[in-house]
């Protein structure tokens, strides 16, 4: 939000880059999301719906296409050097247990209004989860985690996070990108 919570003495400055930092967290996580949904052979076996398959690789696309936007926004207002180091590792601390839990609920709710599942398998589990990424359905919580570590390296870019050339073929191609050309 625009201030910070429980009225935190935080200068407004500083509050504004943490933002950023949680900002350039998540968007870790929705490149590493957007360049596996880019190579995620299972969702053509399974027969996924065209065209919410070329919508969702569409945005997958465009999100690794701008990985590096409020990266590069955060070290621009001053998220560089140790003590920024620090809120930029504080940024992920505060993405990265958020992301999982919205994961879990978004993954829980699509499952509980899916008309062609019944029974058991309206409940998220772990077990099903386990299902879907060996189908190639889902990426694995250790691909999702691995982006953590490669994120808190002191000299990464978001530029080293997926193929922006497979990114850009993508949207060539794509029906939906076509469609609105």
């Amino acid at each position: 939000g625009e201030r910070p919570p429980l009225g935190a003495p935080i200068p407004e400055r500083e509050w504004l880059r943490f933002r950023l930092a949680v900002v350039a967290a998540i968007e870790q996580f929705t490149a590493v999301l957007g360049d596996w949904f880019l190579a995620a052979d299972g969702l053509d076996r399974a027969h996924a719906d065209e065209v919410m398959l070329d919508l969702l690789r569409w945005h997958g696309a465009e999100e690794v296409e701008h990985r590096s936007v409020a990266f590069d926004m955060y070290q621009h207002c001053g998220g560089t050097g140790t003590p920024r180091y620090a809120r930029r590792v504080a940024g992920m601390a505060v993405t990265a247990p958020v992301m999982l839990y919205l994961w879990v609920w978004g993954t829980a709710y699509l499952m509980r209004h899916d008309p062609q599942l019944t029974g058991s398998r309206l409940r998220y589990s772990y077990a099903e989860h386990n299902r879907a990424v060996h189908k190639g359905l889902l990426p694995a919580w250790r691909e999702l985690g691995a982006a953590i570590p490669r994120y808190l390296r002191r000299s990464y870019h978001p530029s080293q996070e997926g193929s922006l050339s497979r990114a850009l073929e993508y949207l060539r191609r794509s029906q939906a990108s076509r469609a609105a050309s």
